[in-house]
């Protein structure tokens, strides 16, 4: 199957950019030209279904569309300028105006990129007045930069990465010359976009497995084979009967209380806020609380372990929660209050793994607790925070504190106050 990559940039752009594509049979080329950035808008929110990757032809139009939220970083890429780029223009700028120049203008490139290139090439006496920066620049801007300079008489040409800045110096009667990416660098990014758009592929088609469980009462001998806790269940069956049935999946009861909804990580993704709003519908119409797991892998035993997983996680709370274990282990809680927190199981090495065996805790717990520290922000933690963050009693977060420092992954930074009578708190950094 061909991957279909949507090429955005002048004219002039687009046909380098397929002349270079010509080496590639498996990529699909959709050209969409544009004069001005503010056309771009348009372009994806036209062509977005039916496009696997961008392709910007450079920083400008592909940052434009990043800050204004149009893509996402994984949905598109730019080709690079280098220092063989900016010799290209400068070579072709010296040809027509027929004259060694020896000072000009440049935006865009930064100025590490250039100074390594002028020194590799012994261009010393060559002067530059760069104008280099990250993300989107206005063209009005970059105009004003270079006609500022070549009306003091401080440079002699001036040289852009944006044709729209070149159409408007040249207009205003001031000579410049645009840096265009290389084919090699043209090259690496439809590569990359290629190998990226498969990925992608890939990854949503992996197994996904939803699994839903009633979260019963202490009286749960008692209530279980009520008559009334049968048609909660009922009720919520056919909550999840339409749920798999807007997922593509299928449903299965595997117990009392116990669901589980086969599909595909793709499906999952179109749906991904279902299942915090189920939650809330479960409890207004049956007046029970559940808890998801959600797993993902590449076979279905992979992913029925990660719900498993996802499960033992979420009953640690007492209250409603959907857990989520990704295929690399990554463990993502989501509360009722819809934050979201997210922590994986840290590689400590083998020395780390061998004094955790003696330990009273596990790395699991540790790597948690760092994950929500980072979460919050918080470089200092207390006894307090972890009983919070742990749902647990300040009593057993400071046994926890009080093993991590025997461990040596915190130290004792400092005291706080508690606000009231009694000690103050320790204040723990971590080591690691």
């Amino acid at each position: 199957m061909n991957v279909k990559i949507g090429v955005v940039g002048p004219d002039d752009s687009i046909q380098r950019i397929n002349h270079v594509s010509a080496h590639f049979n498996n990529i699909e080329l959709f050209n969409f030209p544009y004069k001005q950035v503010s056309e771009i808008e348009g372009i994806i929110k036209n062509n977005r279904h039916n496009i696997d990757q961008w392709f910007f032809s450079g920083q400008s139009p592909y940052y434009f569309a990043l800050e204004q939220g149009m893509i996402t970083e994984k949905e598109g890429s730019f080709p690079p300028l280098h220092g063989s780029s900016f010799f290209g223009a400068l070579l072709e700028a010296q040809m027509k105006e027929n004259t060694i120049l020896k000072k000009i203008s440049l935006d865009t490139i930064s100025k590490q990129e250039i100074e390594s290139a002028v020194q590799f090439h012994a261009f010393e006496q060559l002067s530059i007045s760069s104008y280099p920066y990250e993300g989107y620049r206005n063209a009005e801007e970059l105009v004003n930069f270079h006609r500022s300079l070549y009306e003091k008489g401080e440079i002699e040409v001036a040289i852009t990465c944006i044709q729209t800045v070149q159409t408007r110096l040249i207009e205003l009667g001031i000579p410049c010359y645009r840096v265009v990416p290389t084919n090699l660098a043209i090259r690496m990014i439809l590569q990359f976009l290629l190998e990226r758009a498969h990925s992608r592929k890939y990854r949503k088609s992996q197994i996904a497995i939803v699994g839903i469980e009633v979260i019963y009462s202490t009286h749960k001998d008692e209530s279980l084979f009520s008559f009334k806790m049968k048609h909660q269940e009922l009720d919520l069956k056919r909550n999840l009967l339409d749920i798999a049935q807007q997922m593509n999946g299928s449903m299965v009861q595997l117990g009392d209380g116990l669901f589980f909804v086969y599909t595909t990580r793709g499906e999952l993704n179109l749906n991904e806020k279902v299942f915090s709003t189920l939650i809330q519908e479960v409890k207004a119409h049956t007046n029970l609380d559940i808890r998801v797991g959600l797993g993902f892998g590449v076979t279905v035993l992979e992913a029925e372990h990660h719900v498993r997983l996802a499960f033992e996680h979420a009953r640690k709370h007492d209250s409603s929660i959907v857990v989520s274990v990704s295929e690399d282990k990554k463990i993502t809680e989501t509360l009722n209050s819809n934050e979201s927190i997210t922590f994986s199981y840290q590689d400590w090495g083998q020395v780390w793994e061998e004094k955790f065996k003696e330990a009273s805790i596990s790395t699991k717990i540790v790597s948690k607790i760092m994950s929500l520290s980072r979460h919050y922000d918080k470089e200092a933690i207390t006894s307090q925070d972890l009983s919070r963050w742990l749902n647990g009693t300040e009593r057993n977060g400071r046994r926890i504190l009080t093993e991590m420092e025997r461990l040596g992954v915190v130290r004792i930074c400092g005291e706080e106050q508690s606000g009231g009578r009694g000690r103050p708190r320790k204040l723990y950094r971590f080591e690691v």
